[in-house]
């Protein structure tokens, strides 16, 4: 099972995020890109980070899995920076990356930026990686609350992205999976507006597809000024 929703919202001229997937032997990929920069920039960024990382499993897996992910990602950011750097159009590009590589019972998940990937199992919603944010900075200083972070008014400015340098810091871990699990993964256009216990409830109550489309109704009921992606997979998608 693998579903996708990706929505303007109520603000943007522009949808600047990028998302998909890729099934090979024994394996699936499944990422979730947000882009920023002027003009088209940020969309230009978001599909290159999707279609390289995407290109470097079309050959299969590698006798390291984990680290080919982590170099896809880096690939990427290579890759966006030289794009930027020889064209005026496209300077200081980048885009959030959050990928997950399932394989013989094992997740990877490869995260740069403030895009999210969860994991419902058994009526329970963990959110399996951390923003690259100012407001998480915030956070983790004890400056502020997990609360106040939600409504904090630089709760946009990220601290880490694919592209907008030569060189770029990956966020990898690997968990074991199981048949059941249910995998989300996401832009901030949903998680500004949508709490995990509300991705939770609506999750469990109707058909996936339904369930995304609610969701992003949700978020645009609220207010919706940036894109909203949702990637989700499970059952069969899980490796």
């Amino acid at each position: 099972m693998v579903d996708l929703i990706s929505d303007i919202g109520n603000i943007r001229k522009l949808n600047e995020d990028s998302a998909g997937w890729l099934e090979g032997n024994g394996f699936a990929l499944f990422v979730v890109c947000d882009g920023m920069g002027g003009h088209n920039a940020g969309e230009v960024a978001s599909e290159m980070a999707m279609k390289t990382i995407k290109d470097a499993f079309t050959d299969g897996l590698s006798a390291l899995p984990d680290q080919q992910l982590k170099m896809a990602v880096e690939s990427a950011n290579r890759a966006i920076y030289r794009m930027s750097a020889n064209d005026k159009h496209l300077k200081g590009m980048g885009t959030t990356v959050s990928a997950v590589l399932s394989e013989h019972g094992r997740i990877h998940v490869a995260h740069v930026g403030d895009s999210s990937v969860y994991r419902i199992r058994e009526h329970s919603i963990v959110k399996l990686t951390k923003d690259h944010s100012l407001v998480q900075t915030l956070v983790d200083m004890g400056t502020i609350t997990a609360e106040e972070a939600k409504h904090h008014h630089n709760k946009n400015i990220i601290t880490r992205a694919v592209g907008t340098n030569e060189e770029v810091e990956v966020d990898m871990h690997t968990l074991v999976s199981d048949p059941y699990d249910i995998y989300l993964l996401c832009t901030d256009g949903l998680t500004d507006y949508i709490s995990e216990e509300e991705i939770l409830e609506v999750s469990e109550k109707g058909e996936n597809g339904n369930s995304l489309r609610h969701l992003v109704t949700m978020a645009k009921e609220r207010g919706g000024k940036d894109n909203i992606t949702l990637l989700v997979f499970g059952g069969e998608a899980v490796k």
